[in-house]
């Protein structure tokens, strides 16, 4: 008889893991908010069901005999997820680690009290007309954002209050029902390190140094992926050790972003959910010569990991965007980016002749690119795309 599983999320960069679920001979129920989600066809059983209606889900879990539940590079379900393990009595992520991951005021006190760290400075208010009561104790620039939520949703640099108050009233809808976390502004490198927490320990997978956007929102604009800093990998290893021996977190992805300055990790943001959207999970799985979508799934279930030792190999990915708004007209170009040695992909999210606009969330995004090799070639690429390799809009 074949084990039941469920999988929330069926979008396009759920597929590969949804696959590794059918090769391994699973009967797949899958729950999405959409009707019409891309890996729908993918699955034994399809509900078309909101992630809040946690009865009726927890229902069809029992009816099925479901054994085991997994989400592949999204955070969105992992708190339905994990109340879910705690009443079905199921294995996989726990309550109480999402929802110190999850809640970000919570996180930032728990690094001052638990790990000693002093940045960044934070404060946190219960609304806008708490802030502006208290304005004095603002220290600009501030990066706002809200307490819960994934990825850079609602997140904004203001340089002073006009731009605080201009921009909190753009993104209000973020923080209908969030407290806010204002937090200092790190101008300094940053990174982001992925890997796993087995049997207590950190296992380290690949570092990336980021690149953002202009303010005031803060989206990776590209990223050198593998980075390779052997000081910064011990310094990470290191630190994701003694949080993972504070928080007592086990069997679980991880996706850690962070500043290094003066030899010291500064943390941005920690979760549970994987390298993320479907480019970086494939990258993930090229550098160790693994998939990472399997090593979740064995994580979740408690299987035995091999972890390999990662290559040496290097990618970039650019974000394709623009700071007007306008019809996409297609790649400058773009011959000339595919000619390139290195050249490995591009991807792109709009299509030619559709309308477009300023970058402000993932979704104004217009697509990527990415490149692949090792440091040479991948360094005299990178020069010559960013002066010659950029999309073409054109006003309205």
């Amino acid at each position: 008889m074949l084990e039941t599983v469920a999988v929330f999320g069926l979008g396009k960069y759920q597929l590969d893991g949804i696959k590794q679920l059918q090769q391994n001979n699973f009967k797949i129920i899958g729950f999405d908010e959409q009707k019409y989600p891309f890996s729908r066809k993918n699955v034994d059983i399809f509900y078309h069901i909101l992630f809040t209606n946690r009865a009726k889900i927890q229902n069809i879990c029992l009816k099925y005999k479901v054994r085991y539940l997994l989400s592949f590079n999204t955070e969105a379900p992992l708190i339905l997820i994990s109340k879910l393990n705690k009443n079905l009595n199921l294995s996989g992520y726990r309550i109480k680690d999402i929802e110190l991951i999850a809640n970000k005021i919570k996180l930032r006190n728990f690094f001052k009290s638990k790990m000693n760290l002093k940045k960044p400075k934070f404060l946190s208010f219960r609304n806008f007309t708490e802030i502006q009561r208290e304005k004095k104790l603002l220290k600009f620039p501030l990066v706002c954002k809200p307490n819960v939520g994934s990825g850079s949703r609602g997140v904004f640099l203001a340089r002073n209050f006009f731009e605080l108050a201009k921009l909190f009233q753009i993104n209000k809808n973020f923080y209908f029902t969030q407290r806010i976390l204002l937090e200092e502004f790190i101008d300094n490198n940053e990174f982001a390190v992925e890997g796993w927490i087995y049997k207590k320990k950190f296992i380290f997978g690949c570092l990336s140094k980021k690149v953002r956007t202009e303010p005031p929102y803060l989206l990776d604009k590209n990223l050198i992926i593998n980075y390779q800093n052997l000081k910064i990998k011990k310094k990470i290893i290191n630190f994701l050790n003694l949080f993972v021996k504070k928080s007592n977190i086990d069997n679980m992805p991880v996706h850690f972003e962070f500043f290094e300055r003066k030899g010291n990790i500064i943390p941005v943001d920690i979760s549970l959910r994987g390298a993320g959207f479907g480019v970086y999970s494939n990258i993930l799985s090229k550098i160790m010569r693994q998939s990472s979508d399997k090593i979740l799934i064995n994580l979740v279930m408690k299987k035995k990991i091999v972890f390999n030792k990662p290559n040496k190999k290097i990618y970039f990915l650019n974000f394709f965007s623009t700071n007007k708004k306008g019809i996409f007209k297609g790649i400058k170009n773009v011959k000339k980016l595919i000619s390139l040695d290195t050249f490995s992909e591009i991807d792109l999210y709009k299509k030619k002749n559709s309308k477009v606009f300023p970058l402000k969330k993932g979704g104004d995004r217009i697509g990527h690119f990415l490149l692949e090799g090792y440091f040479n070639s991948i360094i005299k690429d990178i020069n010559f795309i960013k002066k010659y390799i950029e999309a073409k809009v054109i006003n309205e």
